[in-house]
C-alpha cells in the first residue's frame, strides 16, 4: 500500500502568530515558542517520510515541550490534536484565519 502526498498548506504568516502564542502545553510564554507540526499520530495529515503536515496542521510549543514532542513524549503527542484545534480556534477567533483566505 503506497500513501500519496498531500498538498501541503503553506502560511509562512500562520507559522508566525502561532509562534506568539503561549506554549499549548505547558503553557509558557519564555521566548522559546515555535510552530510545532502534527508529528507521530493521524497519518498521512502527520507528514510522513519526506513530507511533514501542512502549516494549518501546527500549534506553539516551548523548546522544553517541543524536545518531548521530537523525543517520542507521549505526554505531548497524544495531545496533539487538541492543541491544533485550540489554536485553529484562537485563529479563526481573532481574524488570522478567515473564510476563503
Amino acid at each position: 500500500m503506497t500513501l500519496e502526498k498531500n498538498n501541503r498548506w503553506k502560511g509562512k504568516k500562520y507559522l508566525n502568530w502561532v509562534a506568539t502564542l503561549d506554549c499549548a502545553n505547558c503553557p509558557v510564554q519564555d521566548g522559546t515558542v515555535v510552530a510545532h507540526h502534527l508529528k507521530g499520530r493521524l497519518s498521512p495529515l502527520s507528514g510522513g517520510a519526506g513530507y511533514k503536515a501542512s502549516d494549518w496542521l501546527t500549534m506553539p510549543l516551548c523548546y522544553s515541550c517541543h524536545t518531548k514532542a521530537h523525543s517520542g513524549d507521549a505526554g505531548v503527542l497524544d495531545w496533539q490534536h487538541i492543541f491544533i484545534l485550540q489554536t485553529l480556534d484562537k485563529a479563526f477567533n481573532q481574524g488570522v484565519l478567515q473564510e476563503g483566505k
